[in-house]
């Protein structure tokens, strides 16, 4: 095999493939969606402007499955270097600079995705790809069953949350940020920044709402939170999504090839989806 669940020789690129699922409010199905579109065709591109191009690099369809690897790249993009001589530029001209490499595998309404050079955010940026072919998605993180069984088996306490706001921030500032401000008047510019606790008691609807459906709140957080069970146990934002990571063969420094990057989605899609 050309991956592995651990690290290995020649195995060394890390390799995170995040599972989301789409169209959970209509009746679509991607699968169907892809399959009638005549803009997914391999090697086309869609010029989204001046310095941002998406080219569908390779798409096979399989065993009711599509794979697709998408690139943005910029035609004409200038990169910094550190040269040698102090008489040489400081800027490189290169010619279809990659900013991201989206390697995508879709199975019914589930997606598998692994994406490298531009990492965050993945459920925007495949929604952002598919946009470009006319198809409109939310994704929603799929998240590991065991762990949401926890949460409701086990009660719901509070949710914690991190968090940074501004005066600017709010309509009508509370009683306690105007006290702070007239207190400390820098704190109108600077912000604050803090722990948010949010308790189940006194907050039945809250806690009946995480215990019943915890993905939508998966969603809308960051990963910068956690849910606290009345058990005590302490469980992350991104403990709860479905995700795995793996290990293959590097290409470059910032990515992996298009035939490894099918055979560990299809791994995956076989195992968790």
């Amino acid at each position: 095999m050309n991956f592995a669940d651990k690290k290995q020789d020649g195995l060394s690129k890390k390799s995170l493939v995040r599972a989301f699922k789409v169209n959970t409010d209509n009746t679509n199905v991607l699968f169907d969606q892809i399959l009638g579109n005549a803009k997914f065709k391999k090697n086309s591109i869609i010029k989204i402007s001046k310095d941002k191009h998406l080219k569908l690099k390779e798409f096979v369809t399989a065993n009711k499955q599509h794979y697709l690897h998408f690139v943005y790249y910029n035609p004409k993009e200038q990169v910094a270097i550190s040269p040698v001589s102090s008489k040489q530029k400081d800027l490189l001209d290169v010619e279809n600079h990659d900013n991201l490499h989206a390697f995508i595998l879709v199975k019914g309404n589930n997606i598998a995705s692994l994406m490298f050079i531009s990492t965050n955010w993945p459920e925007r940026k495949i929604a952002n790809i598919f946009e470009n072919y006319g198809i409109i998605l939310k994704p929603s993180s799929i998240l590991k069953k065991d762990v949401v069984d926890r949460i409701k088996n086990d009660g719901f306490r509070a949710v914690h949350v991190n968090l940074e706001v501004s005066e600017s921030d709010f309509v009508k500032k509370p009683g306690f940020i105007k006290s702070m401000i007239k207190k400390e008047p820098k704190l109108k510019n600077q912000g604050i920044s803090g722990h948010l606790t949010i308790s189940a008691s006194g907050n039945a609807a809250l806690a009946s709402s995480i215990e019943t459906n915890p993905t939508k709140w998966v969603d809308e957080l960051s990963s910068d939170f956690y849910f606290e069970t009345k058990k005590g146990e302490k469980i992350y934002g991104d403990d709860m999504r479905l995700t795995k990571i793996y290990y293959t063969i590097p290409y470059g420094s910032k990515s992996i090839s298009s035939k490894y990057a099918k055979e560990i989605l299809e791994d995956f899609t076989a195992k968790e989806l």
